[in-house]
């Protein structure tokens, strides 16, 4: 494939001669600059903090339910207790009336 050669930038118009004769070009102009987009500023402390808030929300809420949990199971075991007591206390009252009525 045969290279091609560099391109050339087309001649600047000659627009007036100077004090020596020289010619006097005019200079190059620049293609139009598209406007860029405005920055938009965002408040990423805010961000940040809404994050460290929602994890701070989300260790206290944690600690409640386990505190909940421990609460529960703990009614759990009274109850067990309770049951395991009455049960005993049925079994020897009716033990003990029975003995009563022969």
């Amino acid at each position: 494939m045969p290279r091609r050669p560099p391109p050339v930038a087309p001649p600047l118009p000659q627009v007036a001669f100077d004090a020596d004769g020289r010619p006097v070009y005019a200079w190059p102009q620049q293609p139009a600059v598209a406007p860029q987009q405005p920055i938009v500023a965002r408040p990423w402390g805010m961000y940040v903090a809404g994050g460290c808030g929602a994890v701070f929300a989300v260790a206290v809420l944690g600690a409640v339910a386990i505190a909940f949990m421990i609460g529960l199971a703990v009614v759990a075991v009274c109850l067990a207790l309770a049951a395991v007591a009455l049960t005993i206390c049925v079994v020897i009252l009716r033990d003990v009336w029975r003995k009563s009525r022969k």
